[in-house]
């Protein structure tokens, strides 16, 4: 008889700390281990960003302005990624551009990747 109340205790624990568990309100998570996360628009993130306009401007022989940068994330790898996307002017009309900057272990920026968005139709 000691031994079923014993089994019907635990059992009733079990079942118990079970349902506790997935009731309890679980943390969001914000991205991937190793995946890109949201960062906040900083002095850094400014610098990266005229960086990739200046570095993309002397590539393809464009004038080109920094106007605005909308949205941040950030990547930890061998150094750090920056994903912007940033609002940039040229001589006639505004454009917005997805870009990586890879911020190297040393302090230097090294420009992996430039996209024009293309505008809305």
């Amino acid at each position: 008889m000691n031994r079923i109340l014993c089994l019907t205790v635990f059992a009733l624990a079990f079942v118990t700390i079970a349902v506790a568990n997935e009731n309890t309100a679980k943390p969001a998570q914000s991205s991937l281990p190793g995946g890109y996360s949201p960062a906040e628009i900083n002095p850094e993130v400014q610098k990266v960003a005229e960086f990739a306009v200046k570095t993309h401007a002397k590539a393809t022989g464009q004038s080109l302005q920094l106007v605005k940068i909308l949205k941040v994330e950030h990547q930890v790898v061998a150094g750090l990624n920056y994903r912007l996307v940033i609002e940039v002017a040229d001589a006639s009309n505004r454009f917005k551009a997805r870009i990586v900057v890879w911020k190297k272990l040393d302090g230097s920026l090294a420009l992996s990747s430039w996209e024009v968005i293309p505008a809305a139709s």
